[in-house]
């Protein structure tokens, strides 16, 4: 999982990524702590084609503002630079693996 530093980053992937997930988080989230390894985990077996991405809040305030987040952690995903799906807080992996699944066979259909 790659870690944001500048919205310019954000930018630029938003544009050259098919399919990607957004997982923002902070550096004294318990509960971000727990979910990052197995939301990675979920993306690499069942999503291949897709890139996973972390931002911590503290450190990149300014795009948690942009995109309106503002409880941690927030996983976004993102197909063809347009943000499809929006989870706060507490959420099921299994149903995010569902709907992402949806989108994902769309965008992907080779997949």
């Amino acid at each position: 999982m790659q870690t944001l530093n500048t919205i310019s980053q954000f930018e630029t992937i938003k544009v050259q990524e098919m399919g990607f997930v957004l997982y923002i988080t902070d550096n004294m989230c318990s509960v971000g702590e727990n979910v990052a390894p197995k939301l990675e985990s979920l993306i690499e077996t069942a999503f291949p084609k897709m890139k996973l991405f972390q931002v911590f809040n503290s450190e990149l305030p300014e795009l948690s503002a942009q995109l309106q987040v503002f409880v941690v952690p927030t996983i976004l995903v993102f197909f063809d630079g347009k943000l499809y799906i929006q989870k706060s807080r507490s959420f099921s992996l299994h149903e995010l693996q569902h709907e992402i699944a949806r989108y994902y066979k769309m965008v992907f259909p080779e997949a």
